[in-house]
């Protein structure tokens, strides 16, 4: 078993990542709450390109957060085979998260690997080369209870699970905007075996001008 899987994003009318305005970012976060996610998957790139200039950790980042056990926050996971990212400690001290988990590969740095162990984040190895998410969510499922997992990512992540046919409900937030040719598109990576076919779930018009879509995946 696996959590439900929702894709989510904001996008421009000619499917760019980028575009939008406040109001897109309202609506996007309003439309995310909807779906009571147990955990928000991040591509490596977007957490990356989030935080290039930290703080630097002090004391309390080596140890994990206090969380009570009805605490409603959902968990962050992170995929991070190459073992780049050094930042966690910006997100993992955000009011939006109870803790981090890291999915890495069995090729994941060794180095990396006790950078984890000595922050106490919890990490899942699955895959030889890369991240193996069908068993990375497997275990999501079955350790932490995670039964809806929604993706915050700019496409390149939501693009190989959607190609594994792992995502079971295509979100988008799309703005009254044409961004142009020089913003990559959020499909833009998408190379499926055959034609990936939705079902409409829901439309609705928000204050804007904006437009709520949800689709199925039909499996």
């Amino acid at each position: 078993m696996k959590p439900k899987i929702v894709m989510h994003t904001c996008i421009s009318l000619d499917g760019r990542v980028l575009g939008y305005d406040d109001f897109g970012v309202y609506h996007y976060y309003t439309v995310a709450d909807r779906f009571k996610s147990d955990a928000v998957l991040f591509g490596s790139k977007t957490v990356e390109n989030a935080a290039k200039e930290y703080p630097p950790e002090t004391e309390k980042d080596f140890a994990k957060p206090a969380v009570l056990p009805d605490d409603p926050r959902p968990l962050w996971v992170i995929p991070d085979s190459r073992g780049k990212l050094r930042n966690l400690h910006v997100f993992r001290n955000t009011e939006y998260c109870r803790d981090i988990v890291v999915l890495v590969s069995k090729t994941t740095p060794d180095d990396y690997l006790e950078y984890l162990l000595e922050r106490e984040y919890d990490f899942i190895t699955a895959g030889d080369d890369h991240v193996d998410y069908e068993k990375a969510f497997e275990f999501l499922y079955k350790r932490y209870g995670c039964r809806t997992m929604r993706t915050d990512s700019g496409g390149i992540l939501t693009n190989i699970l959607l190609e594994k046919g792992l995502i079971d409900v295509v979100s988008l937030v799309v703005s009254p905007s044409l961004a142009g040719a020089d913003i990559p598109t959020v499909f833009g990576t998408l190379k499926p075996d055959e034609k990936i076919r939705l079902e409409l779930l829901q439309s609705e018009v928000l204050e804007g001008g904006y437009l709520s879509v949800i689709y199925e995946v039909k499996k």
